[in-house]
């Protein structure tokens, strides 16, 4: 149902914000000034309203419109009844989880991935949930320091089963006179549990243009998009052909930075993303403007280069993306939203965590609001989350814990 509402919203230039969109590549550099303003809410009222007044609204907000399709179910939290849900805990300190960030599941073997933010680590469980589940932990002398620096997110290919992940860090993580600060991004690892060590000799690529990252989504092959909370900026890296295990080639990949100055970071909050390949939008917890928000990656032009390029990319490889398109789905304050962080869609429900309460909401993918569940964390604990086995599998930093919600 989804890809039907969407796809009448805007003809598809197919990759445009991901790469394969035209190009100006004009060496003129930051965009920063340009006067277009291509930020706009989705209720307002010029033609390209996709859910406003005007004769093309989706959402059924006009009264005469009898066609407004009902609301689908937020099944995994009960439609909101608290009676009619279990949340279990299935992972704790003693499985080694320290401020567990986010977790996703293994698409081939379904075993929960889990990053550390506290330690640089990550924990793997085996048969999840299980009587006889295994956690492994990783963490590696030799690199977890910088390519698994302060992990925020991860998120796994769906077509070679390899995953990346991306990283709070913007501080020297290879020591005093080595690489700077600012020489974050996201990593790219191999699926592989027995190539898997955290360090270095496991990493299969990196990228570097974005500190302070704090949610990742994946598009397709080996390319991610990344919330980058140095720039507040929605980035799209490829890695194209990772260098292999341990190598250190960075020159194929390509890095476009959209919506720059649009989205907006709150320090140790993850903004997580999710991308939708049937319309190739990209749904972005937009956490310090209290919002949920979607950037239409059909849009946008290749616009000046970036600076520094740490990677040693080549013309049109390492550029800002002009005049992508991001809409305003949700506002937060709406809906007794805070913090919005972690992000999922199970069929047509927009699931959506929020840090400062513990609560997730469930919404129509149109935006329209169907209900609330409150976890019962504290403030500041609920992070990342993700759907598996017809559950809410749920990150809990305060107490270290990983929980299930499972509607009775």
């Amino acid at each position: 149902m989804r890809a039907l509402w969407l796809l009448g919203l805007t003809t598809l230039y197919v990759g445009a914000c991901s790469g394969g969109g035209s190009d100006d590549t004009s060496t003129e550099g930051d965009d920063d000034d340009d006067d277009d303003d291509t930020s706009s809410t989705v209720d307002g009222d010029d033609d390209d309203d996709v859910t406003g007044d005007d004769d093309d609204d989706v959402t059924g907000d006009d009264d005469d419109d009898d066609t407004t399709e009902p609301l689908p179910s937020a099944r995994l939290i009960a439609d909101g009844d608290a009676g009619a849900v279990q949340i279990i805990d299935v992972a704790t300190e003693a499985d080694g989880l320290s401020m567990p960030s986010d977790i996703a599941f293994h698409p081939d073997k379904g075993s929960a991935w889990i990053t550390n933010r506290d330690d640089d680590s990550m924990v793997v469980l085996t048969r999840p949930g299980e009587k006889d589940q295994v956690a492994d932990y990783y963490w590696s002398a030799i690199g977890s320091n910088h390519f698994l620096a302060k992990p925020a997110a991860l998120a796994f290919s769906e077509d070679n089963f390899d995953f990346a992940t991306i990283h709070e860090e913007d501080e020297l993580t290879q020591g005093p006179g080595a690489t700077p600060a600012d020489f974050m991004g996201p990593t790219l690892w191999t699926g592989k549990q027995f190539q898997f060590d955290g360090g270095h000799a496991s990493h299969l690529d990196m990228l570097h243009n974005s500190p302070n990252g704090v949610g990742i989504a994946w598009v397709e092959g080996n390319a991610y998009y990344v919330f980058d909370g140095w720039n507040d900026s929605i980035t799209f890296y490829d890695f194209n052909a990772d260098h292999g295990l341990g190598g250190a080639d960075h020159s194929d990949g390509e890095i476009l930075r959209c919506v720059e100055g649009e989205v907006s970071y709150v320090a140790g909050v993850g903004s997580h993303l999710v991308f939708d390949p049937a319309t190739r939008w990209l749904y972005v917890a937009d956490t310090g403007n209290n919002r949920i928000a979607v950037l239409d990656t059909n849009t946008g032009t290749k616009g000046g280069p970036l600076t520094p390029n740490y990677d040693g990319l080549g013309p049109g490889q390492f550029n800002y993306m002009d005049d992508a398109v991001m809409t305003t789905l949700i506002e937060g304050a709406d809906h007794g939203l805070e913090l919005p962080s972690g992000l999922e869609i199970d069929g047509d429900v927009l699931y959506v965590g929020d840090n400062a309460t513990g609560m997730i909401h469930a919404f129509a993918l149109d935006g329209r609001f169907i209900a609330s569940l409150d976890l019962g964390v504290d403030p500041g604990a609920l992070q990342g989350f993700a759907i598996y086995d017809d559950a809410i599998w749920f990150t809990n930093e305060s107490d270290h814990t990983i929980s299930v919600v499972r509607a009775n």
